[in-house]
């Protein structure tokens, strides 16, 4: 019989190391590489890079060794086996509980985590020490016990670490300006309605890189204003590595406290360059301020095909706004046509401002007229 509960107890063992295993690497590999990734470029200020599919085998090995060494003092075992993951499970879900992409771990959950699941492994070593005699020695006896606690470590592991979209598309866009590919930067989260104001602004970023601002710049959320050109505006956080790498990318900064509209403006004023006029104008755009758009883009007379479609949109909407003082200026007829259906829609639901907002969003979400009314 003891040669039988011996038996029983290194099959355990095994089993249990490779369902953690198996765990571990896929919720690094699938849903948290970008975040450990951009995590190690932090701390090394750019100097290392990190592979997705190494990061997540390195730190899996390095976690189940973790739990040899404990558990080669504690010594649980047999239905107790899986309890002996919970500080390489407590690590798992500690480092990837990371602050919406600034790379600082929220230090109350460290202070009172840490202590806690000390506590709570001491616990369990004391309650197996004394229900040793008690246990069932057939191998499903012993193995429904440790199914069970694995299900609930890793429901517990997967709730702790960071889920939130937004950060986690920031740090796949930053992976791919790293690499200086800002169409891929553009790719991700392009069907997604998640944002924050650091995903906005590397976005805004690549755009104006590629001098896609006028093409592209409302298929995205918008909801900063000129705001979206200023990294890290809205964090609590002190500025980061990441901050200075964009600001070199943008090759200027902004004064301490200075509004996104006065700093677009004062880039514009000191380098009359493609990518700074471009910054200037949806700067404008996305502050509503139609009639200084009109003013310095100088599109009199121009056809609508030598023009942006965002730029065509503004002054097909400044005309409508504005028909005493009309443009002279030649549109695409598809922009003309498209503006009518967005106002007959406006019309129908004119006592309704959910709805129309709603079914304007479908259909014309990507355009500056949606970005003005609604």
């Amino acid at each position: 019989m003891m040669k039988v509960k011996k038996q029983n107890n290194k099959l355990i063992r095994i089993l249990c190391a490779v369902v953690f295993a198996a765990f571990s690497f896929i919720y690094i590999y699938m849903f948290q590489g970008e975040l450990l990734a951009l995590l190690q470029d932090h701390l090394s200020e750019g100097v290392t890079r990190s592979n997705t599919l190494v990061t997540a085998m390195v730190i899996t090995i390095l976690l189940v060794l973790l739990q040899w060494l404990i558990n080669s003092v504690s010594r649980l075992c047999g239905r107790w086996e899986a309890l002996s993951y919970i500080p390489s499970c407590a690590l798992l879900a500690l480092l990837t509980d990371v602050n919406d992409g600034t790379i600082l771990y929220s230090a109350n959950k460290w202070l009172w985590g840490v202590p806690l699941c000390v506590l709570l492994y001491l616990g369990v070593v004391w309650l197996e020490r004394m229900t040793k005699h008690a246990r069932r020695r057939d191998f499903f006896g012993v193995l429904w016990p440790n199914m069970l606690t694995f299900s609930l470590l890793f429901v517990l592991t997967s709730q702790i670490g960071n889920h939130a979209p937004a950060p986690h598309m920031e740090l796949a866009a930053w992976r791919y300006m790293h690499d200086d590919d800002y169409e891929k930067v553009l790719r991700v989260g392009r069907r997604s309605d998640d944002y924050n104001a650091e995903l906005t602004a590397l976005r805004n970023l690549a755009m104006a890189k590629t001098g896609q601002l006028g093409e592209r710049m409302f298929h995205y959320p918008q909801p900063y204003g000129a705001e979206g050109f200023i990294f890290n505006k809205y964090s609590q956080q002190t500025t980061s590595y990441g901050a200075s790498e964009y600001y070199t990318r943008l090759g200027n900064e902004p004064f301490g406290g200075e509004s996104g509209m006065a700093f677009c403006h004062r880039m514009y004023a000191k380098n009359d360059s493609a990518i700074y006029r471009d910054i200037y104008l949806a700067a404008l755009l996305l502050e509503k301020n139609l009639p200084t758009f009109v003013a310095e883009s100088a599109v009199k007379n121009a056809v609508g095909s030598a023009l942006p479609t965002h730029y065509q949109e503004a002054l097909v909407l400044y005309n409508d706004l504005h028909p005493s003082t009309p443009v002279a200026f030649t549109p695409d007829s598809a922009v003309v046509s498209r503006f009518a259906e967005f106002r007959a829609l406006e019309q129908e639901h004119v006592g309704n401002s959910i709805v129309a907002k709603n079914l304007a969003k479908r259909k014309f979400g990507d355009t500056y007229w949606f970005y003005y009314d609604f």
